[in-house]
């Protein structure tokens, strides 16, 4: 769901999807991208999703939005970070590295696995 539209991020809760992927990087316009950085982070704090789990796909790390994105993402445990257009490994590394060895270690508020 585009992380700029308020209303698909609304109705995201409402469809029978397994895991919706609330997402600040895809069709979303430049200068459009920390208002959708901010919706998503709303979304997934104020909930309503059900059992399902939350994915938040960031920008890819090389662009202006991307660090921003993941730390971000990191303040609300999503289920899940999608990370676009990974090249290397060495960009998972650093994704990995940025989140902690528990996955939101800067946060305070990992999520154990299985929960």
């Amino acid at each position: 769901m585009p992380g700029s539209n308020a209303r698909a991020l609304e109705k995201a809760r409402t469809l029978p999807a397994d895991a919706p992927v609330l997402d600040p990087e895809d069709a979303v316009a430049p200068d459009a991208k920390a208002q959708a950085r901010g919706q998503v982070v709303a979304a997934v704090r104020a909930g309503g999703y059900g059992r399902r789990e939350i994915i938040v796909r960031v920008n890819a790390l090389g662009t202006p939005w991307g660090r921003d994105d993941l730390a971000a993402a990191a303040t609300v445990s999503p289920d899940a970070v999608l990370l676009p257009k990974v090249e290397s490994a060495d960009t998972v590394n650093a994704v990995l590295a940025m989140l902690g060895p528990r996955g939101y270690a800067s946060t305070g508020t990992s999520k154990e696995p299985g929960t």
